[in-house]
């Protein structure tokens, strides 16, 4: 059945999906208790996670991937990706996410819709993302509700080996949450990504 492994690669030229487990003291960096998603700053502040965010994707970096995002994430496709694949439902989940960032960051071929193989995507330029409103919260009857949203102008090149490349640009909307976490002897906010509703530009 080729359900999931046909949307890796066609998921990203469509949507600019980029999710992670709780920080637990297996990834301490050694200051005693807690800390960032290993090779990445402290994720403290909003600011700090959306930069972590941009670093990950340029540098294909999946454990930082999963980190980066709470077990609860939540992906909001846009219409034209579901049209296009109708099998993968409205949102992608967790697992999902993580599936889908594997297989890019891998340098792995891909396929695209109509099941035809692609070459791997060997770099990804990341645009530092443009906030266009401040954090807020999202109210209850928002998709991802009980979060902290914003929205963000985003442009990314997916760059394919011996290919063209593949410019995504819009707007996202982001969503993150945070818990208490001990770092470098203080309780610190620690910042994960739970959610993004892809608002980008159709288009090749």
């Amino acid at each position: 059945m080729m359900k999931k492994s046909v949307l890796l690669m066609g998921l990203v030229f469509l949507l600019l999906v980029p999710v992670g487990c709780i920080f637990s003291p297996s990834n301490d960096n050694g200051d005693g208790g807690g800390g960032g998603p290993v090779g990445l700053p402290f994720p403290g502040t909003p600011e700090q996670l959306m930069q972590n965010f941009k670093t990950i994707y340029e540098t294909m970096d999946i454990d930082g991937y999963r980190n980066l995002l709470h077990p609860d994430y939540l992906t909001i496709l846009k219409p034209s990706t579901t049209q296009e694949f109708p099998e993968v439902g409205e949102t992608l989940d967790y697992t999902e996410e993580v599936r889908i960032a594997t297989n890019m960051f891998s340098g792995a071929p891909g396929h695209d819709a109509d099941g035809n193989l692609k070459a791997p995507i060997s770099s990804i330029a990341f645009q530092d993302p443009e906030p266009l409103t401040s954090w807020e919260p999202s109210p209850a009857d928002d998709p991802i509700p009980n979060a902290q949203s914003a929205l963000y102008n985003v442009l990314f090149e997916f760059n394919r080996a011996g290919d063209k490349t593949i410019q995504v640009t819009g707007q996202i909307k982001f969503y993150i949450t945070s818990r208490d976490s001990l770092y470098q002897g203080a309780v610190k906010p620690y910042y994960q990504m739970i959610g993004q509703w892809d608002l980008t530009n159709d288009g090749k």
